[in-house]
């Protein structure tokens, strides 16, 4: 006999199971929530590229509003940031130097309770028109020098010129631009919140050997 769609969906346990995705669905709150075992590889990658492509807007919005708000909120930023990414250490401590006052270092992050172990911060709220060029670089070094410094981050919401980073990788400075500023955001979740947290699941065929 040969087995057509129709007889399939004529079974008991076809039906039955049917049912029970229907009423997970409801429970989910998803009235018409399609079977995923009908999805194959690339409709699943097709999903994720979208998720991605909503992520990256995010992030594009995210960056026109830090280039919005005023200079000391974008130093107070990077300094969470920072912290969220565990630079500051479990007993270190984050400042933000003054503004009327700061020698050319906008934050600086203590990796322990003593600060043997120093991050100094640069942060440059621009527009996307405003590259950042050699001279940042240099004063920004200058400003290491001064307090024996042997490592810095220097982060803005544009980019960075080519002779910029030629620069910087000289001095050890380390470069974040407007993009990966906003990736690293979006991954840390500073300054967003997360709309949906779902997983797709599958059998584990270990389990059942």
């Amino acid at each position: 006999m040969k087995l057509t769609s129709k007889k399939v969906h004529e079974q008991p346990l076809y039906q039955t199971h049917e049912k029970e995705l229907a009423q997970r669905s409801r429970e989910d709150g998803f009235s018409n929530a399609q079977d995923l075992g009908t999805i194959d590889i690339d409709e699943l990658d097709q999903i994720r590229g979208q998720i991605i492509a909503y992520n990256n807007r995010i992030a594009t919005e995210l960056i026109e509003r830090i280039r919005e708000s005023e200079p000391v909120f974008f130093e107070h930023l990077v300094a969470d940031l920072l912290t969220k990414m565990g630079y500051q250490g479990q007993n270190g401590s984050t400042i933000v130097t003054p503004q009327s006052n700061d020698g050319g270092i906008d934050a600086i992050i203590n990796q322990d309770p003593l600060g043997t172990s120093t991050v100094y911060l640069q942060a440059k709220r621009y527009q996307a028109s405003n590259i950042v060029q050699r001279p940042a670089i240099d004063t920004f070094y200058g400003a290491l020098s001064r307090v024996h410094a042997d490592r810095g981050v220097f982060i803005t919401t544009s980019s960075f010129s080519k002779s910029a980073q030629e620069t910087a990788k000289g001095f050890s400075i380390v470069l974040i631009d407007g993009i990966r500023l906003s990736g690293l955001m979006l991954k840390y979740h500073v300054g967003v919140q997360v709309r949906y947290h779902d997983e797709l699941l599958k059998l584990d065929e270990d389990y059942f050997e």
